[in-house]
């Protein structure tokens, strides 16, 4: 008999609740036990384990967050935890654990993996990081939010003749600022992967109000370097208003700063991470019966791809070059 573990870890994204679900109904359906571990793998080192029933993902597919909690930790708690994670999980007879997280969840499950502890890994987040999947859950619904964000704010800057800095979340990828930013209309899309001189966004906005365009909305994300600015949010450069900083002093436009932030991961998913969720949990319970373990289920082409852990932890997740160049036909 397989006995099933399910958490969640990392930060939340809508569509987890989705994931639970098919997890949960496969499992159902093939006869296993689930059970769900609350808060992530905090809560597994602590012992928190209930069994699951059909009630207990009655009515969940459309809910954000995660019914079972989640928590962030580094592959580093795994190695100093690793004697009490193998004792609870064999003293609840779990045989493998499926792992709906981000990539700091991909990171724990690989110090799984490379201990022999049995783990199948969904992606899951909103920043689109993880190599091994063409979209992760939750992403689609962040960049619904953005796009909406955007909608609203292009009236207030246009009503008062203004250049709207909107910074969205991608410390390392700017998945969100690209896709977001296409779908809500903006201006200017200012991603980590290509940086550009200050004077040369400054030049653009400028260019705009001479073509009698008197309001722009400028969309960057958190992880864009600005050469200069003070102003830090525990600890780390908030590129918004470091970039409003840098055009204040080489331009004279009106500029206001709105920074997305936690909005982005709140609310209902997207029928588009609905669908995804229930795809690749489906795919990670039947790989688990297939017998598969250190894996990362993810979708590639509309196809569910297997990805090792190995290298879903050291590969970056890029934006193609092509997309890149063919989102600037519209800034």
């Amino acid at each position: 008999m397989r006995r099933i573990a399910v958490m969640t870890a990392g930060a939340d994204a809508p569509g987890m609740n989705a994931a639970i679900r098919s997890v949960a109904r496969r499992s159902f359906e093939l006869g296993y036990d689930v059970l769900m571990v609350r808060d992530g793998f905090e809560g597994l080192v602590r012992g928190e384990i209930e069994i699951m029933n059909k009630k207990t993902v009655s009515g969940i597919l459309p809910l954000g967050g995660s019914i079972l909690g989640s928590s962030r930790v580094s592959p580093e708690f795994a190695v100093q935890n690793l004697a009490k994670i193998r004792d609870v999980l064999e003293s609840n007879s779990i045989t493998t654990s499926i792992i709906i997280g981000d990539r700091s969840a991909v990171g724990v499950a690989a110090v799984f993996d490379a201990n022999s502890i049995p783990c199948v890994v969904v992606p899951n987040s909103i920043d689109n990081e993880i190599f091994g999947t063409d979209f992760s859950i939750g992403f689609d619904s962040a960049i619904t939010t953005i796009s909406d964000a955007l909608d609203k704010l292009h009236s207030t800057a246009s009503a008062h003749h203004r250049v709207m800095i909107v910074e969205v979340m991608g410390r390392q990828s700017g998945w969100l600022a690209l896709y977001g930013g296409l779908a809500g209309g903006a201006d200017f899309i200012a991603i980590p992967e290509q940086p550009v001189p200050i004077e040369t966004l400054a030049t653009h906005l400028k260019q705009r109000k001479e073509e009698g365009k008197d309001f722009s909305i400028v969309v960057v994300a958190e992880g864009y370097p600005v050469a200069t600015h003070e102003l830090t949010v525990a600890g780390r450069p908030v590129a918004g208003y470091g970039l409003a900083e840098a055009l204040a002093s080489t331009t004279n436009l009106s500029i206001r700063v709105t920074v997305l932030g936690y909005l982005q991961r709140g609310g209902s998913p997207t029928v588009f991470d609905r669908l995804l969720a229930t795809r690749l949990g489906l795919a990670a319970v039947n790989a688990v019966r297939e017998g598969k373990s250190g894996i990362l289920v993810g979708e590639v082409g509309q196809r569910i791809a297997f990805t090792d852990l190995r290298e879903a932890t050291t590969q970056p997740h890029v934006i193609p070059a092509d997309i890149v160049l063919q989102a600037k036909t519209f800034y």
